[in-house]
């Protein structure tokens, strides 16, 4: 799990400081956050993101530089347990919360005589990030499929082996040419598709390394939900929220085309727990805005940020009654299909005449297909 966050500035005055810190319990050593800072200037100092392992702190360090030429080098450092990877968090979410964090700190660096108060902030959002960094070990199967959708690495895996079956070190291989980096932890990009039955790892013949088959493949999308549609056409929770809501999907939906940007955008509200609780929420019925269930420590501003959000996603539509009151509808819920893989059965087939598959591999595969498709 994430134990916490520490963040440094570089000055050319006072070298690297450490700024701030959470929880103030944090053990800190200036010379790991020194060999965190090396790690990031070794070549162009560029912005970006290395993993330290340090062994002293007992400690996995997840760590985004701003880059020597901006103008203010920052450090924010994730400190994980020692073998942990940030992988399993997702790209979009850690790429979300290092930019929340920057946007408090230049708050910070502007507004000197409001920086108690945003101090308090940034302490209440990385408290509130701890627990939501936990959260996102557990997800659902949906979630993990969106989490690969939301990731290049995942959508290039996915890519890379709908065309054939490939040794674990051969897909790293092709996978790093791809992104052009190297991939440090390549189990736990895969954990995702192994625990959705995408992918199954074998070992064929006397081969010491894995071999990863692809044995379904699957497709994310918006979809009306047919409860609520339903529910307007009985005029419910009201004749004018029900003729206003089944005007909003068939207005969204006459337009619809399912499109890469768009797709990101609704796979990254899959993978964030606190957007997928009321996506799952809204699924059943809709609420008036001031009914909605709170969790535990959950503020009205948390909620109304996160609904903002997801709004301008065109996730929810918030509606108004007759009364004036406002209600929360979910405007086009989020679908992952899974579908089987016909089109490899004849990529197989190919490679094998091109003379560039393994027949052991092959048959391997044919036999895992022939499973999957007679369940």
């Amino acid at each position: 799990m994430a134990n916490g966050f520490v963040i440094t500035e570089w000055t050319e005055d006072q070298g690297l400081e450490v700024t701030f810190s959470h929880p103030e319990s944090l053990n800190i050593d200036l010379d790991d956050m020194m060999r965190i800072f090396y790690a990031h200037i070794t070549g162009a100092g560029e912005a970006g993101n290395v993993l330290v392992r340090l062994e002293k702190a007992r400690s996995n360090v997840s760590s985004y530089f701003t880059g020597m030429e901006s103008a203010r080098p920052l450090m924010i450092n994730i400190m994980l347990e020692l073998g942990e990877d940030p992988e399993m968090f997702g790209e979009a979410v850690l790429h979300e919360i290092n930019q929340a964090i920057l946007k408090y700190l230049i708050q910070m660096g502007t507004n000197v005589s409001q920086k108690y108060e945003i101090t308090m902030e940034l302490t209440k959002y990385l408290k509130n990030t701890l627990i939501l960094l936990d959260r996102l070990k557990n997800l659902t199967k949906e979630q993990r499929l969106a989490r690969i959708y939301s990731s290049e690495k995942g959508r290039t895996i996915l890519e890379i082996l709908q065309d054939k079956a490939l040794s674990k070190k051969e897909l790293q291989g092709i996978l790093e040419d791809k992104l052009n980096k190297l991939i440090s932890n390549i189990d736990i990009t895969l954990d995702p598709f192994i625990k959705t039955g995408l992918v199954k790892q074998d070992w064929i013949g006397d081969e010491t390394d894995v071999t990863l088959f692809l044995l379904s493949d699957f497709t994310l999308y918006r979809t009306p939900i047919p409860k609520l549609v339903e529910d307007s056409r009985n005029n419910l929770p009201t004749p004018t929220l029900a003729t206003k809501y089944f005007e909003e999907v068939s207005n969204f939906f006459e337009d619809y085309k399912p499109n890469l940007e768009d797709s990101l955008k609704i796979a990254q509200s899959m993978t964030n727990p606190d957007k997928y609780d009321y996506i799952t929420l809204f699924r059943e019925r809709a609420y008036p805005l001031n009914k909605i269930p709170r969790g535990p420590g959950e503020s009205i501003e948390q909620i109304g940020g996160l609904l903002r959000a997801m709004e301008e996603d065109k996730i929810i539509k918030i509606l108004t009654d007759e009364k004036g009151t406002e209600w929360v509808f979910l405007l086009t819920d989020i679908a992952t299909d899974t579908f089987y893989p016909e089109y490899i059965i004849e990529k197989i087939r190919n490679h094998r005449v091109e003379g560039n598959l393994n027949k052991d591999v092959a048959i391997k595969h044919l036999e895992f297909l022939e499973e999957v498709y007679k369940k």
